[in-house]
């Protein structure tokens, strides 16, 4: 965890959603990304998709923080926006039938993956 405090922050979130919700769950992830771009510590993301079959897309999102540290304070803001804005959104997700999957990960170069 000591390298995740003192570098960079990667958050992947793997989403699937159902064809039919697709656009009801971009409008909430643009939303949602607007008010992160808006924090101190934001870096950059990128949002992916593909089509998973079976009337499921797979939704990626990849978002860089400037380090742990900024989290708390980008997690709060999301939260008050949704707040302010009436958004439950994990009753929401429910709804639309939105599986996620979401981590944290601290990115490394190649040459600490090769023994010393």
């Amino acid at each position: 965890m000591n390298e995740i405090r003192n570098g960079r922050v990667v958050r992947v979130n793997r989403f699937s959603v159902p064809e039919e919700a697709r656009l009801q769950f971009m409008e909430l992830l643009e939303r949602t990304h607007r008010v992160m771009r808006e924090q101190p510590g934001f870096i950059d993301d990128m949002v992916l998709e593909q089509q998973a079959g079976g009337g499921l897309l797979s939704l990626i999102t990849i978002i860089q923080f400037d380090g742990e540290h900024v989290l708390q304070p980008i997690i709060a803001a999301v939260a008050r926006s949704d707040r302010e804005a009436g958004i439950d959104r994990q009753a929401l997700s429910r709804e639309l039938g939105v599986e996620a999957n979401v981590g944290f990960y601290a990115p490394i170069t190649l040459r600490e993956l090769l023994p010393a």
